[in-house]
């Protein structure tokens, strides 16, 4: 029922279109709870938060006009949750629904993740900080590295650009804490699907977990297909720390097994346990056990085999025929602008130029924010200046 109904025809057809976002809400609402297995039984956190996810997305997003983060809609299920259920929903539990919940339905329009983890491209000096608004308007720099490691950690890679590592050997740096990001993931897969080649690789702990960041950011997830680039493993493998005489950690072992990369099972395992996966279950061995001199060699030793990045003849040639011409201009303008005397006619023209008073400059300021409320003091400068410069010619 409703006091009015836009129509669409003279035979008064009804135009549902201002409804639609209330038809879709409650009809997604009503098609989830139909497919739940034992419908009708307790609901659980999931139940509850796919019920009431649209709704929360229309609310922070001011119904699709702004982008907005994940953490924003835990925030505002939290107490929906709470009210319906008398249960705390936690951040793990719900990042596991939301990843069902696009795995399923694809990506939450509109919906960017906080940044976790940066990106360092040699030569350039440049560091950004990773997130899903990073990725999406990502652009490689052309024919500057032609390899890229991730590292779990974090620290390592200040010790890498310090020793100027990456440059070393035209390596990108990738890194993040723990198993790789949709945006980590989003960009090795842009980075594949460019033009110039790349080499991705991964470095870990050697620990359950680590074996398991591997293998995840090589093969499928519920967040992201498999790569369509083979993602290098290099270690740290636990036979291998052992050989290194690095310290091995004791751990509890928990109610549930550590699951482990199926490589590990392939490889000969001499310990009292039999089996490496079985020994993850109780040691592990970090990359921090190394001192930053020893991970920087066994770094090195792993990059042994990768060549530095010669680019292709035609690129080479055309560098070049631009760093020549950039040259010879800048030379020749250089001495045009010096036979012609350049700077006594400029002096000349600053000096015949009457500008407005900084008063008078203020009032403009002021009217151009009454215009544009986003504008900045600067722009008036500019404009005043540009109207200046025009006149004086």
């Amino acid at each position: 029922m409703t006091p009015h109904m836009p129509i669409t025809s003279d035979g008064k057809a009804p135009d549902l279109k201002p409804f639609l976002a209330e038809i879709e809400t409650v009809v997604g609402k009503a098609v989830r709870k139909a497919h739940r297995p034992q419908a009708g039984t307790r609901l659980s956190q999931k139940d509850v938060v796919l019920d009431n996810l649209d709704a929360v997305i229309a609310e922070v997003s001011g119904d699709g006009r702004y982008r907005f983060n994940q953490r924003q809609l835990l925030y505002k299920l939290r107490p929906v949750v709470r009210d319906e259920l008398g249960e705390e929903l936690t951040t793990k539990n719900f990042a596991a629904i939301i990843t069902d919940y696009e795995a399923e339905h694809g990506e939450i329009p509109g919906m960017y993740r906080e940044p976790r983890g940066t990106i360092y491209h040699p030569h350039r000096e440049e560091t950004f900080t990773l997130g899903t608004l990073m990725v999406e308007h990502y652009k490689r720099p052309l024919w500057t590295f032609n390899k890229l490691v991730y590292i779990e950690k974090e620290g390592f890679s200040e010790a890498l650009k310090a020793e100027r590592w990456a440059e070393r050997h035209d390596c990108a740096l990738l890194s993040s804490k723990g198993f790789t990001t949709r945006a980590a993931r989003d960009l090795v897969d842009l980075l594949a699907e460019h033009d110039e080649p790349v080499t991705i690789f991964c470095a870990h702990d050697a620990d359950a977990f680590g074996t398991m960041i591997y293998q995840t950011f090589q093969e499928q997830t519920k967040a992201r297909g498999a790569h369509k680039v083979r993602i290098i493993n290099l270690g740290l493998e636990p036979w291998e720390a052992l050989a290194m005489g690095l310290e091995v950690e004791t751990v509890k072992a928990g109610e549930q097994r550590k699951p482990v990369a199926e490589y590990v099972n392939g490889h000969p395992c001499e310990e009292p346990e039999g089996d490496w996966a079985e020994w993850l279950q109780t040691k592990r061995v970090e990359l921090n056990a190394m001192s930053t001199p020893e991970f920087i060699r066994w770094l090195d030793s792993k990059m042994a085999a990768y060549d530095k990045l010669i680019p292709p003849a035609a690129v080479l040639d055309a560098e070049l025929d631009e760093r020549i011409e950039f040259k010879v201009r800048a030379s020749i303008t250089e001495r045009i602008l010096r036979e012609a005397g350049l700077e006594n006619l400029v002096a000349a023209a600053l000096a015949a130029i009457e500008k407005p008073s900084p008063a008078v400059l203020a009032e403009g300021i002021r009217r151009l924010f009454r215009r544009k409320l986003d504008s900045e003091w600067r722009d008036h400068v500019e404009a005043i200046a540009r109207e200046v410069a025009e006149e004086s010619r």
